[in-house]
């Protein structure tokens, strides 16, 4: 049964870069336990795989993130690592795939990353932790493939930023509920997770003319951010950035739904000051943020689950299924309310990591003690 922690916050809850869910971008070097490689095979990326999870979508730049969140721990601790490696290093990495070709490439990563599993124990340990939970194999070289698959869709996207989508075979499940929402002149909100490519979804959205939005929180990973704005000329575009002192992006968001537009967020993480509910995910309890269904109720639209999973060498299957038609929290039974969501939300996520369990890129300690 899932039970709410309340912890004063502002509405969408899921404050995360990555939408992406798939991580930032492909590099090759350090990380963090947030959602994407950044680093390449040098400088600090290469020289530096600490303890600090995999891959990188970190807290960095500005007014430190860190500061704000200072002494978080657990299920916030992927807001708190510092981004690694440099822009150099990607752009090395991307010339290394150009020349060799995206599957040389692969090549390149299984070295980073053999590198990183093996000296980043907290990145490694987690990873082990969700494989043994999933009942996979949860060995080191378990650990190193999973690693791997995030960083093979890592570096996809850029590729899938740049537009390139040709690259890839997609296949789509459930593509007719948004077509049905285009035709009706609907907008929906699109509820994710950090499993396999979210930008997958939003590259094959702009194929098949369905623009997203994506509500993301930058500051934990601006390097990354700033060198895919110089490869994605819609990049800026295509994103509502949310700041927790400022909650304008919810006006932002409505206004793209009621032109008929999609807006989507990450279910999975606790971001900064996000309200959060406790839910029975792979057989133990782990926390989410509510805010996404708060966010949903307010806005009045329907909501669908998408998640993009990768299967090696180059194949994205997209899922989409609706949610809700209109989230109702209704007043003197909204925690329950809410709970029940989450609930049925971890739910669904636990059923989409079974399709793909070398997908799930939250490389932190998930399941932690309440």
């Amino acid at each position: 049964m899932a039970q709410q922690a309340g912890l004063k916050g502002h509405v969408p809850g899921d404050s995360r870069d990555e939408a992406a869910s798939g991580g930032a971008a492909a590099g090759a070097g350090g990380a963090n336990g947030r959602g994407a490689m950044v680093g390449a095979g040098g400088g600090a990326a290469a020289g530096d795989a600490s303890e600090r999870g995999p891959m990188v979508v970190a807290s960095g730049g500005g007014e430190s993130q860190a500061a704000v969140v200072a002494g978080a721990g657990g299920d916030r601790a992927w807001m708190t690592r510092p981004e690694r490696g440099t822009v150099l290093g990607i752009r090395a990495t991307l010339l290394f795939c150009r020349v060799f070709g995206r599957r040389g490439a692969g090549a390149l990563l299984a070295v980073i990353t053999f590198y990183y599993a093996l000296f980043a124990g907290a990145a490694r340990r987690a990873s082990q932790d969700y494989l043994r939970r999933i009942g996979q194999p949860h060995g080191f070289w378990a650990s190193w493939r999973h690693i791997y698959t995030f960083a093979r869709c890592a570096l996809d996207r850029v590729f899938l930023v740049r537009g390139e989508t040709s690259r890839f075979r997609v296949t789509h499940t459930g593509i007719e509920h948004l077509r049905a929402l285009q035709q009706q002149g609907k907008g929906a909100l699109l509820l994710g997770a950090h499993l396999g490519s979210f930008e997958a979804m939003r590259a094959s959205s702009v194929d098949k003319r369905l623009p997203i939005h994506i509500l993301a929180y930058w500051q934990n990973a601006k390097m990354i951010n700033d060198f895919l704005r110089t490869v994605g000329a819609d990049f800026d575009v295509r994103v509502i950035p949310i700041d927790p002192r400022d909650t304008s992006y919810i006006l932002a968001a409505k206004e793209a739904i009621e032109r008929g537009e999609l807006v989507a967020v990450l279910g999975d993480r606790v971001g900064v000051n996000d309200k959060t509910c406790t839910a029975d995910f792979l057989g133990a309890p782990a926390r989410f943020p509510t805010g996404p269904y708060t966010l949903a109720a307010l806005l009045k639209c329907p909501i669908y689950l998408t998640f993009g999973l990768y299967h090696g060498p180059d194949r994205y299957d997209l899922y989409c299924e609706p949610f809700a038609e209109q989230l109702e929290l209704p007043r003197g039974r909204r925690e329950a309310a809410t709970a029940a969501h989450v609930q049925r939300y971890a739910e669904r996520l636990e059923h989409y990591c079974r399709l793909a369990p070398l997908n799930w890129f939250n490389f932190y300690e998930f399941w932690r003690a309440e």
